[in-house]
């Protein structure tokens, strides 16, 4: 087991190996009653290699001799380590691991800011936190490797601010190529690698495990220092850890031509002293070609702070345009909708004034060409202090409801079981807030019934007494239903940041159902909008990364058209836009957004005479194709906002640009 510990200079970290608690994986076979003398486990090796800190780490090696429960760590650094393990019954897999930057062992006493972050998660590969030996994150996948097999490994490291990402990649000989498993970001201080080591542990520890053989061959061992210049690593000091239930004497490393050995365990035997160095006599040519890139994350003056697809505008075409509500000298705002399953109703809520306000319903029997008067709620919705969101969720015995959000603190809930002919009245959902509750609610692939949704967050709402920090830090939050709608788990942040204030999480599935897209306005006005990713069901999220200015808005909806095309509605706030705080939408596809792409064009859907205040959109698509979109605008001059539905297919748009 690896266990980190810091010195007190705090000017570097020192790495000792510390056996003593449970791995990772197994779980270590507790022998009790060992007679005197007698050891339950192999004693741990290991290489540290002399090299100068670098962006780039690569390491090949074969493992001659293994037996189940063993570690064979190839590429480690003062943040974490990489190499293969063999688990039993022939499962062997590949392992990467990155520490939290603190002290302790219990992974759930680790601050949310403290935590190591997910940014890229590969296919099949499986994310955890762990803990008992330093706390970090871990990553697994199956990899089926042979004794004699040259296993290839490389180590990115990318800095940023005052925090390293680290990239794990491995080779794949089936696919001839490199699988890049994870990259973890943890705090660091803006270090890049340093400290480099590789190691051999038997994790098994049940007595039986000190007489088998565990040996492997380090070679080919490179570092890309931060000038860019490649050096080969041809001194390393051989070491050993020092617990009382290992054996002692059955440990070994050496040369073995130009490669560096490790051997632990049976009938090993030890050629050299501890804390010797051991030297390559003859030095690499050079380093492969090829290798995985250190990936430097995009800045904002990279991404373009306007965007070059064509603008279609019909904020001119009245023909689309149907009041859904206007009073004179009142504000309406915020809207937000629902489609019912027959294809044609459509219900709106959205509150009397500017997110405050007793909250409105109304009812389109018709796809939005004509809607009912203000209908009957219950009397405690002229409490609601914030916007309110309305939406479809279905039980696991098939059992359709509408719920309807009220934010702050407490967010509340109220519940339709008749698609919206009666409700309940506003209730809290739990001792938490926060703001636009819900920013998305969607049904996951867990079971059915099971839905999560996502909200924001300034500090000043998530609590009853909470307050802004300084500087004001965005916290996103997620939170979970089983039943189908009726009761949510108590928030767990997903990420938090003040250098930009992320917010209004507008989710989208993926055409193929496997990811999760979320887009975030960005409130500090200094970034375009940010998009974050899960492939596990919101289990984890990658970090937020920056939008083309083509998708930079607040309230991001989104809704697919029947040919596949997303159709998604915002306010504009785009730096270089000349629909600049309007009403607009992007069309384009769900790639477009993962590959960073501008998409295929904007619409410009109505002129709003305000600055910005404009556009918390609802969208809904008809069997028809029709898209029926409703928001609030100051549509007017001169008069408080009002409430708009516009009417159109891609098809429409589509002529305009021939």
């Amino acid at each position: 087991m690896h266990k980190r510990l810091q010195s007190n200079s705090g000017r570097a970290l020192l790495y000792s190996i510390w056996f003593g608690m449970s791995f990772c994986v197994l779980g270590m076979a507790m022998v009790a009653g060992l007679n005197a003398g007698e050891y339950r486990a192999a004693r741990s090796v290991h290489l540290g290699y002399q090299a100068p800190a670098a962006d780039v780490f690569y390491v090949e090696m074969a493992v001659d001799k293994s037996t189940d429960g063993s570690y064979f760590m190839a590429c480690g650094w003062d943040t974490g380590y990489f190499g293969i393990q063999e688990l039993g019954k022939g499962r062997k897999v590949a392992i990467f691991s990155v520490w939290d930057p603190t002290r302790g062992d219990d992974p759930n006493a680790v601050s949310s800011e403290d935590r190591v972050e997910l940014l890229h998660q590969g296919d099949g590969v499986r994310i955890r936190r762990f803990g008992g030996e330093g706390t970090g994150g871990q990553c697994m996948t199956d990899f089926d490797w042979q004794i004699g097999q040259t296993n290839r490994f490389c180590v990115t490291a990318t800095v940023q601010s005052n925090k390293t990402a680290y990239a794990g990649y491995i080779w794949s000989p089936d696919q001839n190529a490199w699988k890049h498993l994870v990259t973890f970001r943890t705090r660091t201080g803006g270090r890049p690698l340093a400290g480099f080591y590789s190691f051999i542990e038997d994790f098994r520890r049940d007595v039986r495990s000190v007489q088998d053989v565990r040996r492997a061959r380090y070679f080919n061992v490179w570092v890309r220092t931060t000038n860019g210049q490649w050096q080969p690593v041809t001194r390393a000091r051989f070491t050993a850890s020092g617990a009382e239930w290992e054996s002692k004497e059955n440990i070994d490393a050496g040369l073995v031509g130009t490669q560096f050995y490790l051997a632990t365990g049976g009938d090993t035997k030890m050629s050299r002293e501890l804390r010797s160095f051991i030297e390559l006599t003859a030095v690499p040519g050079a380093p492969p070609a090829s290798l995985p890139e250190p990936v430097k994350p995009s800045s904002s003056a990279q991404l373009q702070r306007g965007y070059s697809i064509p603008l279609i505008d019909i904020a001119s075409e009245t023909n689309r345009q149907v009041i859904v509500d206007r009073e004179p000298g009142q504000y309406l705002g915020h809207p937000s909708t629902v489609l019912l399953e027959d294809g044609s109703t459509i219900l709106c809520v959205y509150p009397k004034g500017h997110g405050k306000g007793a909250i409105v319903l109304k009812r389109s029997t018709d796809g939005g060409r004509t809607w009912s008067d203000r209908l009957p709620v219950p009397e405690n919705w002229t409490t609601s202090l914030e916007t309110p969101t309305i939406h479809r969720v279905v039980d696991d015995n098939g059992r359709k409801r509408l719920i309807v959000w009220s934010g702050l603190y407490p967010a509340r809930l109220a519940v339709s079981e008749d698609d919206g002919v009666t409700w309940t009245p506003l209730q809290p959902a739990g001792d938490w807030g926060g703001i636009v509750v819900m920013g998305s609610v969607v049904p996951l692939k867990t079971d059915p019934g099971h839905y999560l949704a996502m909200f924001h967050d300034d500090g000043r709402y998530f609590t009853k007494d909470g307050r802004q920090s300084d500087p004001v830090v965005f916290r996103l939050y997620q939170t979970l239903s089983k039943d189908g709608g009726l009761t949510w788990s108590f928030p767990r942040e997903i990420w938090h940041g003040s250098d930009v204030h992320l917010c209004e999480p507008g989710i989208i599935r993926s055409p193929d159902g496997k990811q999760l897209a979320a887009l975030l306005r960005e409130n500090r006005r200094v970034r375009n909008s940010h998009v974050i990713f899960s492939n596990d069901e919101g289990q984890t999220w990658s970090a937020p990364r920056e939008l083309p200015g083509a998708l930079t808005g607040d309230r991001h909806t989104a809704k697919y058209a029947p040919d596949g095309r997303l159709f998604i509605s915002f306010r504009d706030t785009t730096f270089e836009s000349p629909t600049k705080g309007d009403w607009v939408a992007w069309v384009g596809r769900y790639e477009d957004i993962v590959a960073g792409r501008e998409g295929q064009y904007r619409v410009r859907l109505m002129d709003n005479h305000h600055a910005w205040d404009c556009a918390y959109p609802g969208v809904e698509v008809l069997p028809d194709g029709t898209i029926v979109t409703v928001t609030y605008g100051h549509w007017t001059p001169g008069e408080p906002p009002y409430i708009v539905c516009v009417r159109l297919k891609l098809a429409e748009l589509d002529e305009k640009l021939k």
